[in-house]
C-alpha cells in the first residue's frame, strides 16, 4: 500500500508554517507530511528531519536530494534538544509528530510489527536497539508480562494471557510473529469470571483480533514509546519560539492521554493557546481512502511565550 500521510490538510492549516520558518519533524517516517511543508517552508526555510529509523531515513534522503534546506538527523525525538544544539539552532517555528508506525515499516516481515505477518519477533523503530520483543517474551516474568499486556495494551484478561504465554514458552521458543500469534489464539478468550459469555464465543471487548492489543503492548515496550513522547513534548515545546505550534498525531488512547495533558498543563500555565479544543480525527472520505487512519487524533497547541524556552 503506498504511504499516504495522515490528516495532511489539518495539519497544513493547523500548523499555519510560513516561507522561511524553521520546522522540525519528530518522526520523518516515509516523507508525506514533510514533501508538503517544505514546499511551505521555501528556499529560504529549514526543515530538521528526526527519525530513529535509518531506512526511513535513507528513503528521504532519495525524496528530497533536491531541497538542501533539509537536515536528515537518526535519533530519537525524545533527544530534540540534542539535534537543536547540534545544528546550531535556538529555537523554531513548528514541531510534528506523527508517532503511529509507518505503512512501510508494517509491510516490511523482517520488522515484525504485524501480527498478519510472518517475521522476526523484532519490532524495533531503531534496528541498532538492544532489546527486541522476543527477548521480553522469553526473559519477562509472568506478573511483568501480565503489566506490560495491561498497562501498553490495555488488555483485560492480561494475568490469564501472560500465564498461557509463560506455559508456551517452556514448550517451544516463541521467536516469531506466528509463534506468539499462535499463542495468544490459544489463550482466546481468556477465562474470566465476569465473562457472560457462551462457551467458544468471544465477550466484546475481544471480538478485534486477540494479538492486536499485544502487538501494541510490546511494540510500546521495546520502543519504550511513551517516556519517549512525554520527553519529546517537553523538549519540542521548549525550544518553540513564542507564536510557534505543535502538532502531535496519535493513534491510541495511551499516547493522546499523554498529548491532551500535556497541552492542557501548558494552557493552565497560560503557556498556550489550544488551536485543536477537541482532537481532529480523519474524514469518512480519509479513513475509506487510508483506513489506517481510522483511529488517528491530532492535536495542536500554540506557545504565547517563551517563558520556558
Amino acid at each position: 500500500m503506498p504511504h499516504k500521510p495522515v490528516l495532511l490538510k489539518e495539519v497544513l492549516e493547523g500548523l499555519e508554517i510560513r516561507p522561511g520558518a524553521v520546522v522540525v519533524d519528530g518522526t520523518l517516517g516515509s516523507g508525506g507530511h514533510a514533501e508538503a511543508i517544505v514546499k511551505q517552508i521555501g528556499a529560504q526555510g529549514r526543515f530538521i528531519a528526526i527519525d530513529q529509523d535509518p531506512a526511513a531515513l535513507e528513503r528521504c534522503r532519495k525524496l528530497f536530494q533536491d531541497h538542501p534546506q533539509l537536515s536528515f538527523c537518526h535519533e530519537n525525538f525524545r533527544n530534540i534538544d540534542k539535534v537543536l544544539d547540534s545544528l546550531n539552532i535556538r529555537v523554531v517555528d513548528a514541531v510534528i509528530l506523527d508517532v503511529g508506525f509507518s505503512s512501510d515499516q508494517i509491510e516490511e516481515d523482517r520488522r515484525g510489527f504485524s501480527f498478519e505477518r510472518s517475521g522476526p519477533l523484532d519490532m524495533r523503530m531503531n534496528p541498532q536497539g538492544s532489546i527486541q520483543a522476543r527477548d521480553l517474551i522469553r526473559d519477562l516474568s509472568q506478573p511483568e508480562l501480565e503489566k506490560v499486556f495491561r498497562e501498553y495494551g490495555e488488555i483485560r484478561g492480561a494475568r490469564w494471557l501472560a500465564e498461557v504465554i509463560c506455559e508456551e514458552r517452556k514448550k517451544r521458543p516463541i521467536e516469531t510473529t506466528r509463534d506468539l500469534v499462535d499463542a495468544v489464539e490459544r489463550a482466546w478468550p481468556p477465562k474470566t469470571p465476569s465473562s457472560k459469555s457462551k462457551k467458544g464465543s468471544r465477550p466484546p471487548w475481544a471480538r478485534r483480533h486477540p494479538a492486536t492489543r499485544v502487538f501494541q503492548a510490546l511494540r510500546i515496550a521495546v520502543n519504550d514509546e511513551l517516556n519517549a513522547l512525554e520527553e519529546g513534548l517537553e523538549k519540542g515545546w521548549q525550544r518553540l519560539k513564542a507564536g510557534g505550534r505543535i502538532a502531535v498525531i496519535s493513534f491510541h488512547s495511551l499516547e493522546d492521554r499523554i498529548v491532551k495533558n500535556h497541552f492542557r498543563q501548558w494552557y493552565r500555565n497560560h503557556e498556550a493557546r489550544l488551536v485543536t479544543k477537541k482532537p481532529v480525527t480523519p474524514s469518512r472520505e480519509e479513513i475509506k481512502d487510508n483506513p489506517r487512519s481510522r483511529s488517528a487524533k491530532l492535536r495542536i497547541a500554540e506557545k504565547i511565550n517563551e517563558g520556558n524556552g
